[in-house]
């Protein structure tokens, strides 16, 4: 795999985490649904992951 698309995924990834994070920890309070607070964590973390995709050439591994 080169590097171009290994950031990507990497940078992907730390996006689905970082969503999913905000999803179980900021909106536990809001939502008493896990599956609820899930789905919002994954819809954070896609669209985390592909704003993040930009900054993928400029990283060097």
């Amino acid at each position: 795999m080169d590097k171009q698309r290994l950031n990507q995924v990497l940078l992907y990834v730390a996006g689905m985490v970082i969503g999913m994070t905000i999803g179980l920890v900021v909106f536990a309070p809001i939502f008493d649904d896990m599956v609820l607070r899930i789905v919002m964590g994954i819809a954070l973390g896609v669209t985390t992951g592909c704003s993040l995709q930009p900054l993928a050439p400029k990283i060097k591994l």
